[in-house]
């Protein structure tokens, strides 16, 4: 759902807005989320007649390790000098995982008067105060940890299985049957004999 235009008010004539977006893998149907969820709040901000694009930043990777998030630390680095008013994120869970390190942030923020507006559970940290928010993120942060092991589950059963969820169209020698098991493409097969005799 989409944060109603008059949702947010504030002393600036405009209200400079970020957002900021993220996926976990670089899987191809991940990679083609981020690039709509990068285009959406760009639409979203652009719309606003009372709003003003900053930048969308980016990362794909793990939530949970900020040193692996490049766009989230230089949207940190921008937040300290200023550059913002707001930033707009998918969930609370995309902005971070570790509920103690999130909501230290969100609260350095506030003291600064720069908010983030959570789309999916409509919340905008400037109204929420700390012990609702600390709810929130421990719901978040518990919600995404469970779709995680869901989702490690499943990788084990399909590997079990013998089925794969690997990227095979950069795989040489192979490709994917209907039912989701690799299979090995003979023509393609012949040249990677060829390198490993050419190797041995």
């Amino acid at each position: 759902m989409r944060p109603e235009m008059s949702a947010f008010s504030h002393k600036k004539e405009k209200l400079r807005v970020a957002a900021y977006c993220r996926v976990s893998t670089k899987n191809p149907e991940q990679l083609e989320s981020l690039e709509i969820q990068k285009s959406y709040f760009e639409t979203v901000i652009r719309e606003n007649p009372n709003w003003s694009l900053v930048k969308i930043y980016s990362d794909v990777g793990s939530a949970l390790r900020t040193k692996n998030r490049p766009g989230y630390r230089q949207m940190i680095l921008d937040g300290k000098k200023g550059l913002f008013d707001l930033v707009l994120v998918k969930s609370l869970s995309r902005f971070g995982r570790n509920t103690v390190e999130t909501l230290a942030q969100i609260r350095e923020w506030k003291q600064m008067d720069i908010g983030v507006y959570a789309e999916m559970e409509n919340i905008d940290t400037r109204k929420v105060n700390d012990s609702a928010l600390s709810i929130f993120l421990a719901m978040a942060q518990e919600e995404s940890c469970s779709k995680s092991e869901n989702i490690k589950f499943g990788i084990r059963a399909r590997m079990r299985s013998g089925k794969t969820i690997l990227n095979h169209t950069q795989f040489l020698g192979y490709t994917k049957g209907s039912d989701g098991v690799l299979v090995v493409v003979p023509e393609e097969a012949e040249i990677v004999r060829k390198i490993f005799d050419l190797y041995l």
